[in-house]
């Protein structure tokens, strides 16, 4: 397999509010679903409960299933003084690796968000928003792992 830098291979990720607390968030154009780290979601105070009908968490390699038992609600707030989406949203509670949180395509659609890979960027209702630079995406991705 061909060698790639970090740069080449990152995925694009943004500070997010969620109940007033900064969260490190992937923006994945690939999730059918919104997922908040169970540990997270202590920490912002969310009231997690339990689903009536779990759901299967499906990836992207045969085998690789999982089971999504909880979800929570919460406000969250995205982009800058310029332009914002804010509210309250429903979000599953899973295990997740590297991340706080994961918004996926619902979301993305709903709040008028796209992704721009040319220009390490997002787009809400058509407004430019930077995501987080290279050199901090990569810093704090080391500290997580460090943990």
């Amino acid at each position: 397999r061909p060698g790639r830098t970090f740069e080449e291979n990152r995925c694009l990720a943004s500070w997010i509010t969620i109940n007033g607390m900064k969260c490190f968030a992937l923006l994945d154009t690939g999730s059918t679903t919104d997922i908040l780290s169970p540990e997270f979601a202590k920490i912002a105070k969310t009231r997690i409960f339990q689903l009536s009908n779990p759901v299967t968490l499906q990836l992207g390699t045969k085998g690789s299933r999982s089971k999504i038992n909880y979800g929570c609600e919460a406000d969250f707030s995205l982009g800058n003084e310029e332009t914002q989406v804010s509210g309250r949203s429903y979000f599953d509670v899973a295990n997740i690796d590297r991340y706080d949180l994961v918004i996926g395509c619902y979301f993305m659609r709903k709040h008028g968000i796209a992704v721009d890979l040319n220009t390490d960027s997002i787009r809400i209702k058509g407004k430019r928003i930077p995501t987080i630079p290279v050199e901090e995406e990569q810093q704090e991705l080391i500290r997580r792992s460090s943990k």
